[in-house]
């Protein structure tokens, strides 16, 4: 019975302990005289290998299997345990996949070898004198004591032969051989004193050598290798390979011979005087031969002399094998391949047409880390590494000390939630994302490569999936397979990883592959060739070293994003801003003294986006810099915000102060904010603000800044922080009080933040200057206008199509009304709203006059119109929109994650273009407003859908007056006002796509109720109370109707006619209900005040207002409608 133990097949692990459910149903499978639904009712119960070794009989008896095959399953699993303590055998004693020898004749390789794996090449002789021959010791039984007498024998006798036979060589330490293991297999040695052995060997060779030749034996035996050897889960171990490499040049060797002798010159053996033996070693088959060994030959030196009369001939053999060899050394045009490769066709990084890149990469050495800078500065979105101890000495451990990470295990790219939640707890794309493949955090242990498919595979696919979205990575980045390490087997995990790669892509074109030696490619080619059937020859950089590889990329990058950016530290002196440190701060866009200084950006495509109406870039006020151009045009209020606000504000004893430059829409607000920042750079700690969300973030990161290289408490240099398109004042105090608040709890002596908030206005709320407020409004001065003259020259003489630079014309012609229109009327003269792309542009003029913020993800508009997002280059605006596209422009928005969308530049474009749609071409906003909210596609797109939720609930919800007439937004009163009748289809198709926003529900109540089909809006106010029933606001809606029921009931009834006792009982039962109705708002009203008032006391210089709904129309109810019941 003991051949029942179904261990015939060597795919099982060699611990039971280490098997899973479906490795005991194979292991049953195999039992003879078992069934199948026995080994499948064990699978369904669970029974795993630990679980296998607790089993009794009676445990398979309950669970139905008959005595029979319980009686055979324990059986079995006893002998099982037995044969395994009779004979251990741990996996690495089992042989594993073939594997190269280490690269002759090189010491600072990457290369390590895998226990288990088994070298590929023979034991050998001379071969042709360049290829080297190998000669395998086990090493491994050789007792401590003797081990260095042992190797410096063994290495001694080798390189002799080498020598003697002019071929290459190398002698391997750590090598199995049978009965033990396979020939060739990698078992390694523990070393515990490396010098120990070097010394040694050097000993060794002046002492085994004859004098003469001793030089040149130092010369062609070179220093010992130690080749670490790795687990199988490719962790580190204690164990070496331990090599020398024998080179036998030509020049060095001539036409000696070398003699060597049985014991060191100078030491005597026991019991003699004699003079040690005398040896004469050539390679001979697998092994090394002595000529001058003693013979029972009649001519027992003939061979040796034979040898020695044709060494002339050998040593020319010698020599002409090395010249055809460095003959054949070859130069590479790999360089400009990895250039167009990782930039897309592009000339430099700075521009490439890649927005994102994904690394994938296994098992790093630390004498890569000096060649990987390039890495760094590629920033990539993720990284899927797949060595197990990459956080402790690996890569991520180098790139960390650089770059921001987060860290995660595959199982956090699974979408529970929706995928933008995913991406922002992944903190995609704004550090890099670090995968750990196979284990190495969180406790989880590695698998072995045979193992990783079936224990990780999955979670790996999730992460594949996840980043092809084309709503993560917009599906425009480049896939690098950085192979640290050769790779061997078919099933090793960057095998499988390409091939889910290139299924998530369908080619290979997204995917460039990068390793530094023929062999490594060699193997790479053929097991992705073999698994995957593409061939990746020509996305394969192999020829290059990775100094070759890290110089060339690094070279791609412009001066300017190579150079160190610096700080202004007070006194003209200047401090160096580290990259990580800069990445921390990734709420602030910081700008420095030296920005684009160095840069190499295209002028002319900057300047026309610009030009346009584009938002200016710090490259905008860097190119008018430059000599033989125009100086950037400055507004009149600019040197008295930069000579006067500032400083007075400086003077200010408060930590942080504010200062509002309030501007009506496409005015040039936000350009003479940044081109303050920009004047200002050498003086201040300049940043803009990129997030507007938690605020005790962003006041950290502007301490941060404040005190960057200040190791004392009082800084010397003020931050001034630009504050963009905040809607609510109270958002812009409150974060002025969180910076004030973190200066206090951080003790920060005499601390002092400028806050300069930008901030859109539809009027002029002052009527001069202040060191409060300024105020740009639409019309130039006499002066401005003389400036724009001037540049227009120049735009003219540099430009084409200049005369589309409408962001410059409409300024330059002061705004005039007639123009706008005249330039409206022409652009939207073939308007057609049966053309996809002219409905998709009613949508953005119509979202922009009625939410100034609004814009739609660049990717939803190519998805509507059916084109397809180029993976490399770019789509113009024009490619999409045509003839409209002179009045869209380019912007970034962000929804959990930041993405690039489009919006109509100017609002009073949209304004112009919505009236010239609803006059030449009869289309109303009643029919955009409807293709808007029931045309699905728009809804069916990731990126952006919560943003474009929000934008329409702004432009049917918001008010812009609080008095009471005002219960509806601008676009529903216009709608009303413009086709009667169509707002309640509006509003209705309003309810089905915002179907939880209880807002619209209440606008439904308030339209009914204003229709007096209180029947209707009783049920909306209803269904906007369950939506938001603790909201004081919807609470009084559903009162209000109540009421005005009421208020209707009662003037139904003509004066002095007498009610009957039904008509007042269902007037005393509205009136109860409505008394019931404004209780609960009042009590929410109440609720609400304790809340605000609450934030009143600890925000105590931030003004907070709101207003008691529900108080108000009771007393209302009250003064009003009590006497008419009594």
């Amino acid at each position: 019975m003991a051949e029942n133990v179904g261990t015939k097949e060597d795919d099982l692990p060699p611990d039971v302990n280490d098997w899973s459910t479906s490795h005991v149903r194979v292991w049953a499978l195999r039992l003879k005289g078992l069934d199948v639904s026995t080994a499948d009712l064990l699978f369904e119960e669970n029974i795993c290998g630990p679980s296998l070794l607790l089993l009794d009989k009676s445990d398979l008896t309950e669970r139905g299997v008959k005595l029979g095959p319980a009686k055979l399953i324990i059986h079995a699993r006893d002998e099982l345990i037995k044969l395994k303590s009779e004979n251990p055998t741990r996996s690495s004693d089992k042989p594993g996949k073939p594997s190269k020898p280490y690269p002759f004749g090189r010491y600072h390789d990457t290369f390590r070898y895998v226990e288990g794996s088994v070298l590929d090449v023979p034991e050998s002789g001379a071969l042709d004198f360049i290829e080297p021959c190998h000669e395998y010791k086990g090493f491994y039984q050789t007792p401590d004591e003797a081990k260095l007498e042992k190797f410096t024998t063994e290495v001694i006798r080798f390189a002799a032969a080498c020598m003697n036979s002019r071929t290459n060589g190398t002698i391997h330490f750590g090598i199995g051989d049978k009965p033990d293991y396979d020939h060739g297999q990698v078992v390694g040695v523990t070393v515990d004193d490396k010098e120990g052995y070097a010394n040694e060997l050097k000993s060794a060779i002046d002492g085994y050598f004859e004098y003469k030749h001793k030089d040149a034996a130092q010369m062609c035996i070179k220093p010992p290798r130690f080749v670490e050897v790795l687990n199988r889960n490719t962790t580190s171990s204690d164990k070496f390979v331990i090599e020398v490499d024998i080179e036998p040049q030509s020049a060095i060797c001539e036409e000696n011979i070398f003699h060597t002798y049985g014991t060191k010159k100078g030491k005597k053996t026991k019991g003699t005087e004699s003079q040690p033996s005398k040896s004469l070693y050539i390679r001979d088959g697998g092994s090394s031969r002595d000529l001058l060994a003693p013979s029972t030959s009649s001519k027992p030196r003939s061979e040796y002399n034979q040898f020695e009369d044709k060494m002339p001939q050998l040593s020319q053999y010698r020599k002409e094998a090395e010249e055809k060899h460095f003959k054949g050394i070859k130069s590479t045009t790999q360089g400009s391949r990895l250039i167009h490769m990782i930039t897309g066709g592009a000339s430099s990084l700075d521009n490439s047409n890649f927005e994102h890149y994904v690394i994938v990469t296994n098992k790093s050495h630390p004498s890569h880390f000096e060649n990987l800078g390039f890495l760094v500065e590629l920033k990539p979105a993720a990284v899927l590494d797949f060595d197990p101890e990459s956080a402790e000495q690996g890569l991520q451990t180098y790139f960390q000390k650089q770059s921001t990470v987060s860290s995660h295990l595959p199982a956090k790219y699974k979408i529970m939630e929706s995928v933008k939640k995913t991406a922002a707890k992944l903190e995609l794309p704004k550090s890099t994302s670090w995968v750990f493949c196979n284990g190495g955090i969180e406790e989880e242990e590695p698998s072995e490569v045979d193992q990783w498919l079936m224990e990780k595979g999955a979670s790996i696919r999730d992460v594949i999936s996840f980043l092809c979205r084309k709503d993560v990575l917009n599906k425009r980045f480049l896939v690098i397979f950085l192979l640290l390490s050769t790779v061997r087997e078919k099933m090793d995990p960057l095998v499988e990883t390409f091939s889910m790669f290139l299924q998530e892509l369908r080619k290979p074109g997204q995917i460039l592959c990068i390793c530094d030696n023929e062999n490594t490619f060699i193997s790479w080619r053929d097991l992705i060739e073999a698994k995957c059937g593409v061939g990746v020859s020509d996305r394969c950089i192999s020829e290059l070293s990775f100094a070759e590889v890290n110089g060339t990329v690094l070279s791609l990058w412009s001066e300017n994003r190579r150079a160190k950016r610096f700080l202004p530290c007070g006194g003209e002196s200047k401090v160096p801003l580290e990259k990580k440190f800069e990445q921390t701060l990734n709420t602030l866009e910081i700008l420095c003294v030296n920005q684009c200084e160095g840069g190499n950006e295209d002028r002319v495509a900057i300047e026309e986006n610009f030009y346009r109406g584009g938002k200016v870039s710090w490259w905008n006020f860097h190119f008018s810099e430059l000599p033989g151009l125009t100086p950037f045009i400055k507004r009149v209020q600019f040197d008295y915000i930069v000579n006067t606000v500032i400083p007075d504000l400086c003077s200010l004893p408060k930590a942080c102060v504010l200062f509002n430059l309030l501007h009506l829409p496409g005015c040039g607000g936000t350009t003479l904010a940044m081109h303050v920042l920009w004047a200002l750079r050498d003086r201040y700690r300049c940043a803009v603000l990129r997030e507007k969300s938690d605020f005790s973030t962003v006041a950290d990161h502007v301490i941060q800044l404040l005190m960057y290289q200040y190791d004392e408490q009082t800084p010397g240099v003020p931050v001034l922080l630009m504050i963009d398109d905040f809607e609510d004042m109270e958002k812009v105090e409150e974060l002025q009080f969180a910076i004030e608040t973190q200066c206090t709890e951080k003790d920060i002596q005499a601390a002092k933040v400028i806050l300069l908030n930008c901030m859109r206005s539809e009027s002029n709320p002052v009527t001069e200057l202040t060191t409060e407020i300024v105020f740009i409004g639409n019309n130039l001065s006499d002066k401005e206008l003389k400036l724009f003259e001037v540049k227009l020259k120049e735009i003219e003489e540099q430009h084409c199509d200049f005369e589309t630079f409408y962001g410059f014309m409409f300024m330059k012609e002061n705004f005039n009304a007639e123009y706008i229109e005249r330039v409206v009327r022409n652009t939207l003269k073939n308007f057609d709203m049966n053309q996809k792309n002219a409905q998709l542009f009613a949508v953005l003029v119509l979202l922009r006059v009625y939410c100034k913020y609004s814009s739609l993800s660049w990717n939803l508009c190519l998805d509507v119109l059916d084109h397809t997002v180029p993976v490399c280059g770019d789509l113009r605006i024009g490619d999409v929109f045509g003839e409209f596209s002179s009045f869209i422009s380019f912007c970034w928005d962000q929804d959990k994650v930041e993405y690039i969308a489009v919006q109509i530049t100017y609002s009073i474009i949209a304004r112009q273009c919505l009236e010239e749609i609803r006059t030449t071409h009869k289309i109303t906003k009643a029919k955009i407003t409807k293709f808007l909210l029931t045309t699905d596609q728009l809804y069916e797109y990731t990126q952006g859908t919560d943003n474009l939720f929000q934008y329409v609930h702004d432009i049917l919800v918001k008010r812009f007056s609080s008095s009471e007439v005002s219960q509806f937004s601008p676009l529903i009163h216009q709608i009303a006002k413009e086709t009667p009748g169509q707002e309640e289809i509006v509003l209705t198709n309003a309810a089905k796509r915002l179907e939880n926003d209880a807002v619209v529900s209440q606008l439904l109540a308030r339209y009914y109720l204003k229709k007096k089909d209180f029947t209707v809006a009783k049920n909306w106010a209803k269904e906007a109370m369950g939506l938001s029933k603790d909201n004081s606001y919807i609470a009084d809606t559903s009162a209000q109707v109540f009421k005005h029921e009421l208020k209707n009931e009662i003037s139904n009834c003509k004066e002095g006619q007498f009610i009957s006792p039904e008509k007042l009982g269902i007037a005393l039962k509205m009136a109860q209900s409505a008394r019931e109705a404004f209780q609960k708002t009042q009590d929410l009203a109440k609720k609400e005040s304790l809340y605000r008032n609450k934030i009143k006391t600890n925000n105590q210089h931030i003004r907070v207002s709101w207003r008691n709904p529900g108080w108000s129309s009771y007393l209302r109810l009250v003064r009003k409608n009590s006497c008419a019941f009594f």
